[in-house]
């Protein structure tokens, strides 16, 4: 029942991260019948594919924040300057 409030708010949702929400919610939904069926039944090669899908979910949900927002992905912190390397190596002296 909540998994299909959850998909009427990725329907209705008016931007993409409702909608990247609510489909990150409704996986983890899944995943959690997924583990309480193996639970249940006592048959836990259902756990295997319940990781397999959260990792496909959090991969999926990865891409579409790549392909769907705007701008470069470049980690920009100015308090890390010496990091990303400004052509000076560094001379050690013993």
């Amino acid at each position: 029942m909540l998994i299909l409030l959850v998909l009427l708010r990725a329907i209705i949702g008016p931007t993409v991260i409702d909608r990247l929400l609510s489909i990150n919610a409704i996986s983890s939904k899944v995943s959690v019948i997924i583990l309480l069926m193996a639970f249940m039944r006592g048959d836990y090669g259902f756990i295997d594919v319940a990781f397999v899908f959260i990792l496909c979910a959090f991969v999926g949900g990865l891409w579409i924040l790549r392909v769907l927002t705007p701008g470069d992905w470049q980690l920009r912190l100015p308090e890390l300057g010496g990091f990303e390397g400004d052509g000076e190596e560094a001379v050690f002296h013993d």
